[in-house]
Order: C-alpha cells, then structure tokens, then sequence
C-alpha cells in the first residue's frame, strides 16, 4: 500500500490524474480477500489501523475525483471547448503508458470523463463477439487523423462497448456518430455519458450488427469485436455498400478470422487497401475501389 499514499494535497491533481490514483486504489481494495485481512488483523493489530487510512484516503480521492468530474462536464456541456479545442486537450495530455502499462495521461482524462473501468469489465456471452470496453486513446487519435469525419459525415461504431471510442469522436468533430453493441448494459452506459456531456450527435443501440441499417453510414470502425461468420457478414455488407457509395473502413484485428473476409471484398472488387496501420500493421484501412 505505501505506493498508493495519498499525496498531501489533492486540488493539484487534474482529473486524469484522479482517475488513475481511483482505479488504482479501487484495485487494491477489490482484491483484499476478508477473511484474509481479518487474520492479518488478528496476527498484526496495526494491520487494522492502516486498513482503515486506507478506506479514508480512498473515499477522499473518491470525493475530489467525483467534483473535478462534474466541473469538467458542465464546462464541456457549457461549450467552454469547441470539438477542436477538445481533441487538441485530450491529445496534448500524451500517449505515453504508465510505469503499469494501464493505460496514458490521454486515457486517464477520457475514461473519468466516460466513467470507463479499464480494471474490471463484464464479459460478452455472444459466442462470436468479444466486448471492446476501452480503445486506447492513441488508437482514437489515428482514427479521428486517418478517417477525418467531417459535418456530413455518419461514422457508425461497430461493436461500441463502452461507447469511449465513438464519444471521444462525436465530441472531437461534428460529425454523426452511431454506436452498435450488443451488450445492453454497455449501450444504456454509453448513452448515459452522452447525455452528461450533453452530445447530440451521438446515440447507441443496442443490437446484432447483421440486423443493422449501416447504409447512411460513410466511415466505420472496427477494433476486432467479430470473428467468423459475424466478421464475414459485416465485410460482405461493406463490401456491397462499397460498391454502392464512398465509405472508409477502419478495421483493427489479426487476419486469421476477421482481416481475412476484408481481403476478400479487396480481392473482389469492392473495397481498396489503402494501407496497414499500428505497431505491427494490424490496422487496415481500406476505402471504395468505385471507377
């Protein structure tokens, strides 16, 4: 514990700042068996005496994370930043991951904004679908850069999660963001956050992606949330509207099982890989092959 003491004071700390010393502590109190700490209790009197500094300390970083929270979301609410003036803040806070590797000072601020666990999370029992909770904020950035949705465009989040990816964006440009999960618990999170920062062009359903209209949609993103026959229908699908109109696709993942229907609409006809993207090219971002 004594690498989570509590600073002396807590008002200097930004909100990222906050977060991360919550979740760490969070972390430490989750995974204290009882049983365990009454013996210790037994066996070291004192034990009791830091457990209890402990629980204090953690309500009060609890306490001032829950007010820098609220303040910074009535001043987005309250149009204190623009869409650019936001995505230039959350990016000048850096991508550079903690001693832990749980996460950036970027990932920090936008997880308390969202209220986003990066510690704990509840599993998906779709048997072809993993849950995406929390893309990395560095991954956002490249989105946002590599895509540029502008005012008339519909960027459809497939396999939304906690929503992190497709609010960062709806609040970094204004262009219409839909988040697609199918986890209900996930998207009635997801809304709620869009509602605290009051987003209006942003909105999730909950839903099976094949059971999804994804026609207005003219940029799509796609962090590994399908494998097999699932992936296989949401590449046809974009494959065909690909065809029809001019669309962007994002789509992060291994080959084997979900890349692998991507390359098919490429080899096809239908869509064009412009390039690979991310430390060990798992990203690929492929547009219309039209004319």
């Amino acid at each position: 514990m004594a690498a989570l003491e509590l600073p002396i004071a807590l008002e200097p700390l930004s909100l990222g700042a906050l977060w991360h010393l919550s979740e760490g502590l969070r972390f430490v109190r989750d995974n204290v068996q009882p049983e365990l700490l009454a013996q210790d209790v037994a066996a070291t009197p004192g034990v009791s005496v830091q457990w209890s500094s402990f629980l204090s300390r953690e309500g009060l970083v609890r306490q001032a994370l829950s007010l820098a929270t609220a303040l910074e979301l009535a001043s987005i609410r309250g149009g204190a930043r623009s869409p650019s003036a936001f995505r230039a803040h959350w990016e000048a806070l850096g991508f550079v991951a903690h001693v832990a590797r749980d996460g950036t000072p970027a990932d920090d601020y936008l997880d308390a904004l969202f209220l986003t666990s990066r510690l704990s999370f509840v599993s998906s029992s779709a048997p072809l679908a993993n849950v995406n909770l929390a893309s990395r904020a560095s991954r956002v950035s490249d989105f946002l850069s590599v895509a540029a949705p502008g005012r008339s465009d519909v960027v459809f989040d497939l396999g939304s999660g906690s929503g992190k990816l497709a609010l960062t964006v709806a609040a970094s440009s204004e262009t219409t963001v839909q988040g697609v999960e199918l986890v209900e618990s996930a998207v009635d999170e997801a809304n709620g956050s869009a509602i605290a920062l009051g987003l209006q062009n942003v909105a999730f359903q909950r839903a099976d992606v094949r059971d999804v209209d994804l026609s207005a949609g003219t940029v799509f993103y796609l962090y590994f949330p399908f494998r097999g026959e699932v992936a296989s229908s949401v590449a046809a699908t974009l494959g065909a509207l690909a065809r029809q109109k001019d669309i962007t696709v994002y789509a992060s993942g291994p080959v084997r099982d979900y890349g692998e229907f991507f390359v098919r609409e490429v080899e096809q006809g239908a869509l064009r890989l412009v390039q690979r993207r991310g430390e060990f090219e798992e990203v690929m971002v492929l547009r219309s092959e039209r004319g």
